[in-house]
């Protein structure tokens, strides 16, 4: 009995020994864990550096645009069938890179809708030009270059401001310089000495990118000086008091062209889903400015002081070409400060074909 105790000790129980292999696959088990995870993260970290190295997605870019890459454009901004026949002409027909990343590109895509609206020009294929500026729409809605702008001093040349010195009187500026000191503007003739802000003042403009995102600018004037051939000058220190604003549904283009304009009688014919409603313009006319326009409407000056909610035929260039009319209804009549009333409207009756001239006209596809 006491040699049997002796081996016991000597070697050890078979529960300590059935520990030790337990604690041991346990220890080579962790090990095995902890190597499959680093090697996860390991391939995982490789191939994401790869995917977003510059060549990879120089690759990407310049790789032909596929019907993959057409349909999964379409869903991201919600393309209806005539919208997407529209993009796929057009990366048809110019062999585009991968559409994807175009559309990410303000100045090509537009460049190269510009070329598809002057094909169906050609054709006057007016039910093309539609459906190509509903895809623009949609296209620039989910790609529009939106809170870039956080400081005066990244406001690019040329730009136009604008500045609203009293009730209805809206003035542009247009930027001569951007420098690291200031923006310097240009003072239109419209505006008048005695009407300007006072060196020091606050002013707030209004500019937009070239994508037609607004913006507000606050910031404060100067000085004033001349400027090449005595031109009246706005010297604006530079601000980061700059936000962009809500976006017009319709883009609008600036005008400031003569029109004639009637007042208009209602003719309800019918009833139910068999009513139809004509717009008769009488036969007196009046005349007036078209200070803007838009597809949705117009801003149009004149000397009558006519009421809202009235409707009214405009008759006049309204692309700054050719005769067009339309019929709208005033949403809204302001008095300016020297007797003049705006009157501001929003069309009721619009041939397609002159609503593509005006949007020709608003996107310069017509140059």
């Amino acid at each position: 009995m006491g040699n049997l105790s002796l081996f016991l000790l000597q070697t050890g129980s078979p529960l300590q020994a059935r520990l030790e292999v337990n604690i041991f696959t346990v220890v080579i088990i962790l090990i095995a864990i902890i190597f499959v995870i680093a090697l996860i993260y390991f391939v995982s970290r490789t191939i994401t550096n790869h995917l977003n190295s510059p060549a990879y997605i120089e690759k990407k870019k310049n790789r032909p645009t596929s019907l993959k890459d057409i349909n999964e454009l379409s869903t991201l901004c919600s393309l209806v069938k005539e919208e997407r026949d529209v993009l796929s002409a057009i990366c048809k027909n110019h062999k585009t890179p991968n559409i994807k990343y175009i559309v990410r590109d303000y100045s090509t895509i537009t460049a190269l809708l510009k070329e598809q609206f002057k094909t169906f020009d050609r054709v006057n294929d007016e039910v093309g030009k539609t459906n190509l500026f509903s895809l623009q729409k949609k296209i620039f809605k989910v790609f529009r270059q939106q809170g870039l702008i956080k400081n005066s001093k990244n406001i690019a040349a040329e730009t136009v401001f604008t500045l609203t010195l009293a009730k209805g009187f809206h003035h542009k500026l247009k930027m001569r310089e951007n420098n690291s000191e200031a923006i310097i503007l240009a003072i239109p003739p419209t505006i008048k000495q005695a009407e300007l802000p006072k060196p020091l003042e606050k002013v707030n403009f209004i500019f937009e990118l070239e994508d037609g995102t607004p913006y507000n600018l606050e910031s404060r004037i100067v000085r004033y000086q001349k400027g090449k051939e005595n031109e009246e000058q706005m010297v604006v220190v530079h601000s980061d008091k700059v936000s962009p604003l809500q976006k017009r549904e319709q883009e609008r283009a600036e005008m400031n062209i003569a029109c004639n304009f009637h007042s208009v009688k209602v003719v309800v014919e019918g009833a139910g889903k068999k009513e139809k409603v004509h717009y008769v313009p009488a036969e007196k006319t009046y005349e007036g400015i078209l200070e803007d326009i838009s597809t949705g409407g117009c801003r149009l000056v004149a000397t009558l002081p006519i009421k809202a909610e009235q409707h009214i035929y405009i008759d006049g260039p309204l692309n700054r070409k050719q005769n067009d009319h339309a019929v709208g209804t005033i949403v809204r009549t302001t008095k300016r400060s020297d007797g003049i009333y705006i009157l501001h409207i929003r069309f009721l009756k619009i041939e397609p074909k002159v609503v593509n001239r005006i949007q020709a006209m608003v996107c310069k596809y017509d140059d």
